[in-house]
C-alpha cells in the first residue's frame, strides 16, 4: 500500500468551499480587521457627535489591531492593508466634514471591483477562473475545460452584480440628506453579507458540478484507451 503523501487529492473539487472565495476577499480575519475600526468610528461619532474624536478613536483601534497581530505572530499583510484603507477613510471623512465620508472609499472600491470583474469577462478571462487557478494548480487548465469555463463566466457575472448592487445601495444612502454614517454601517453590512455568502455558495456548487480539467482529460484518455483495446481484441477469430 502506498504511503500517504500529505498532499490534497487532485481527483475532485470537494476541497473548494465557500470560505475559498471569502478568503479571496480578505478572509474572516481581514474582514474583522476592517470592520472593527469602522464600527468604532461610527459608534464614537454618534455618541460624541465629534468627528475628530471619532477619527482618533478609529485610528487607535486600527493600531491596536496591527499590534495584536504582531504580538500573536500573525501576518501583518491584512492588518497593514486594513490600516492603510482606514487612513484613507479618515482623510476623506475629515475632508468632507461628515462621518459618512468614511465609507466613500469603500463604495468606490466596491464599484471598481464590479467593473474589474466585467472587464475580465470581456477579455475572456473570468475573474473566478483566475481565482481558482491561483488557489490550486489543478484548476490551471480551467479555460480548456468548457464546463468549468462556462461556470467561471456565470459566477463572475454574478459576483460583478453583487458588487454593483452593494455600491448602488450604499450610494443611495450616502446621497441622502444629513450625515448617514450610522445608517451606512447598518445597510452596508446588511446587504454585503447575504450577497457574499450567496455568491460564494453558488460558485462552489457550479465549480463542483463542472468538475476538474484533469478529471475530464483522464476520462477522455480512459475512453480512448478502452476503444483502442476493443479495436485490438475485438476482431474476428482466425
Amino acid at each position: 500500500m502506498p504511503e500517504p503523501t500529505g498532499e490534497r487529492p487532485a481527483d475532485d473539487g470537494r476541497d473548494v468551499s465557500a470560505t475559498t472565495f471569502v478568503d479571496a476577499l480578505g478572509g474572516g480575519r481581514g474582514l474583522f480587521d476592517s470592520a472593527v475600526p469602522a464600527t468604532v468610528f461610527v459608534v464614537t461619532r454618534l455618541i460624541t457627535d465629534n468627528l475628530t474624536t471619532a477619527i482618533v478613536v478609529a485610528v487607535v483601534a486600527g493600531l491596536a489591531i496591527v499590534a495584536l497581530r504582531r504580538v500573536r505572530g500573525q501576518s501583518l499583510q491584512q492588518a497593514g492593508s486594513g490600516f492603510f484603507g482606514l487612513a484613507i477613510a479618515v482623510v476623506i471623512a475629515r475632508a468632507t466634514g461628515k462621518g459618512e465620508g468614511f465609507f466613500l472609499p469603500g463604495i468606490v472600491i466596491t464599484a471598481a471591483m464590479g467593473v474589474g470583474f466585467v472587464l475580465s469577462l470581456m477579455v475572456g478571462r473570468p475573474a473566478v477562473g483566475a481565482a481558482l487557478a491561483a488557489y490550486d494548480p489543478k484548476y490551471a487548465a480551467w479555460r480548456d475545460h468548457p464546463p468549468l469555463y462556462r461556470a467561471a463566466r456565470i459566477c463572475t457575472a454574478v459576483w460583478a452584480a453583487t458588487f454593483f448592487i452593494r455600491a448602488g445601495i450604499a450610494t443611495m444612502v450616502y446621497r441622502r440628506e444629513g450625515d448617514n454614517d450610522g445608517l451606512l454601517l447598518v445597510v452596508v453590512n446588511a446587504v454585503k453579507w447575504p450577497l457574499i455568502i450567496g455568491a460564494a455558495l453558488l460558485t462552489v456548487r457550479m465549480v463542483r458540478r463542472a468538475g476538474l480539467p484533469e478529471a475530464a482529460a483522464a476520462a477522455t484518455g480512459a475512453a480512448a484507451a478502452e476503444r483502442a483495446a476493443e479495436g485490438i481484441g475485438g476482431g474476428d477469430p482466425v
